[in-house]
Order: C-alpha cells, then structure tokens, then sequence
C-alpha cells in the first residue's frame, strides 16, 4: 500500500492540490489483506474471485471473526454488478437495500478464505450479487446475496430535473 501511495504522489497524472493533502495524511494500513486471482483483463465481468484475510492476529472469539468477515464481505461487493457497464469517466454510487449472509461452518478470519462473487443482474438501477466464500481446504464456510441501487453520480453544480 505504502508503494501505491508513494507512486500516487510523484505521478503527474495526479493534480498537485491532491498530491500535496495526501502527502501530508499519516497512513493508515487497510484492515483487510486482499490477494486478486483475476489480472485486469477480466474487469468487465460480472464477476470477481480473490483471497482475503484480517491483517494480524485475531482473538479466539467466533463472534469477533464472524464480524469481520461481515465486514470484509461489503467493501468491493456491490460494485461487481457494474464490471459489465463500467466506462472511463463514469462515477457512480451505490446504496445497500439488502445484505444477507449464512455462515455454514466455523470461520476463521486471520486465515485466508477465497471470496467468489458473481451477478447474475444489474439492470433498471439495481444490482444483484451472489457470494460465497471457501477456506483453504475448499471447505464452503459463508453464502452470501446483495441487491443494491446504483445511480449514477451527480456533478457539482447540476441541478435536478423535475420527473413532471
């Protein structure tokens, strides 16, 4: 991480105004390690596998591993719906409607479990997904489903039409 930020802040492709306020930010290490098993070709594919664990140790607690797990699920989960339709310039938001998970199996996570997210549906605004996660052994431990609203994101300035 500490790389991509230090490329981040002498790449000219960055305006100065965001170079400069990030350099002066302490860095604070993302919670959660992320290994990626797809390269950048499959980017526009309603779908996305990679590995992911908490970084350090955890408690014994199974609540506390439960927990993190749950939060772990949500940061790329939605957005999967939007490989298909993502163009360059296109921002966008999303907002949760429904996020239900079902643990099968212990779960441990400061130990690698591979994430494998698909959606079958993204149309109208709405975005559906589908995951499920396996320990090492291949062992399915949680199920997962998503259906989120995806707008499209507002420029500065402009100014809603009336629907009328």
């Amino acid at each position: 991480m500490e790389e991509i930020r230090e490329r981040r802040l002498t790449d000219p492709r960055f305006p100065m105004q965001y170079r400069n306020s990030a350099a002066k930010k302490k860095f604070v290490p993302w919670p959660i390690e992320m290994r990626f098993c797809q390269d950048s070709k499959s980017q526009h594919e309603p779908s996305l596998h990679y590995w992911f664990r908490a970084r350090g140790k955890l408690s014994d607690d199974p609540a506390l591993h439960r927990c993190v797990v749950a939060y772990a699920s949500d940061l790329l989960y939605s957005g999967v719906s939007l490989n298909p339709h993502r163009k360059r310039g296109l921002k966008t938001y999303s907002l949760s409607l429904d996020h239900s998970m079902w643990f099968h199996k212990p779960v441990k996570a400061d130990d690698w479990l591979l994430y494998v997210i698909d959606s079958p549906s993204a149309h109208g605004g709405r975005g559906f997904v589908t995951g499920r996660m396996f320990n090492r052994q291949g062992e399915l431990i949680v199920s997962l489903t998503q259906e989120a609203l995806i707008r499209r994101a507002k420029t500065p300035g402009q100014t809603p039409r009336p629907k009328l």
